[in-house]
């Protein structure tokens, strides 16, 4: 495609599209912030290497934040790269808090909850 028209992972079924094949969104979805205790980095990962990061900004709330009675905060993060950039490699992701852990607390992969790691073509319409 020539690159005019608008670029997005979802369009009506109404909407004629082409496959953006240039790039694709990485995204890390339902990372339960709540449960991790202040602000914190989310690292993409290639064969180990970073790709790619966000950074999610919120107060600390003591070390155990849903202990405060504070509902679920499901995050998410995209990615969106080059497609040369993911392919021929595994993709993973760290999470990394800004303040350490305190000890004795159960370890970040257990605090959030069922993420997962999907990655879309995008569409162009």
């Amino acid at each position: 495609m020539n690159g005019a028209g608008k670029v997005r992972r979802s369009v009506p079924i109404s909407t004629a599209v082409g496959v953006h094949t240039n790039e694709v969104n990485v995204a890390v979805e339902g990372v339960d912030a709540s449960r991790i205790p202040g602000s914190f980095t989310v690292h993409l990962l290639k064969d180990g290497q970073r790709l790619a990061s966000r950074f999610f900004v919120q107060p600390s709330v003591g070390s155990n934040p849903a202990a405060s009675g504070g509902a679920d905060q499901l995050a998410h993060f995209d990615f969106t790269l080059p497609i040369d950039a993911v392919k021929g490699g595994k993709l993973s992701v760290e999470i990394v808090p800004l303040n350490p852990l305190p000890a004795g607390e159960p370890s970040l992969s257990e605090r959030i909850g069922q993420a997962t790691l999907s990655v879309y073509l995008m569409l162009e319409e």
